[in-house]
């Protein structure tokens, strides 16, 4: 029988909002793909597994970042 293993993919968690972000592959480290959180803060922003970020701190997927994510 084959292990499914989960996939590590990692994100920028905007603590004020609760939403996570895809990273913008080769930017800097909190750029994402929506250049949402351009304006925001370093302070207001952690990497952290979408998986994580989404199931223990009920953070929502950005949805311009997302297929199935909400808002924006």
């Amino acid at each position: 029988m084959s292990k499914t293993l989960r996939e590590d993919v990692r994100g920028i968690l905007n603590e004020t909002s609760m939403t996570i972000h895809k990273h913008a592959m080769g930017a800097e480290k909190f750029q994402t793909l929506c250049g949402q959180t351009y304006h925001l803060d370093r302070g207001q922003l952690r990497t952290m597994q979408v998986e994580r970020a989404t199931e223990e701190l009920d953070a929502e997927k950005c949805g311009r970042c997302f297929e199935d994510g909400r808002g924006y």
